[in-house]
């Protein structure tokens, strides 16, 4: 189903079908929150709910962001890419940012989001939605990132 939402509104929004669509599942820890990211003892587990996102590479080095749940869109530049920027998509434009820090080359793309991971319950909503931006950033744009150096941008991001 989320899927589906997501290749539909990508279509609705240019008028094409994704390169592919990608998703990032919502996450509990068993073992204590806001640990994970401090070096603490955590079991996680993978959820159901997840954030799913189609996409496609462009050729104008812009990335345009798509909120099915919102009903907002948000292209932006290479200027755009500045951390702390407020904003549902700054997941995922700091995704681009940590990619592009970490040397990457990463070209502009369309990115349409839909998710039935809950906001704001712990379940790592935020995580979801850069992971499924990662791999999808990764594989539009050839690049070889190992694992574990993707888990550790996804958390730069």
């Amino acid at each position: 189903m989320l899927t589906q939402q997501a290749i539909d509104a990508f279509v609705a929004l240019t008028g094409a079908a994704p390169d592919g669509v990608w998703a990032g599942p919502g996450r509990i820890n068993l073992i204590g929150e806001h640990t994970d990211y401090n070096d603490g003892y955590v079991l996680p587990f993978a959820l159901p709910q997840a954030a799913c996102l189609a996409a496609s590479a462009r050729t104008d080095g812009r990335w345009r962001f798509r909120s099915v749940d919102l009903d907002e869109t948000v292209e932006i530049g290479v200027d755009g890419l500045v951390p702390g920027t407020p904003g549902w998509h700054s997941y995922l434009a700091g995704v681009v940012w940590a990619l592009r820090e970490a040397g990457h080359a990463v070209a502009g793309a369309d990115l349409v989001l839909t998710s039935d991971v809950p906001l704001g319950a712990g379940l790592s909503s935020s995580a979801a939605i850069e992971c499924a931006a990662l791999t999808a950033l990764v594989d539009l744009n050839g690049l070889d990132i190992a694992p574990m150096d993707r888990a550790k941008l996804a958390r730069t991001a």
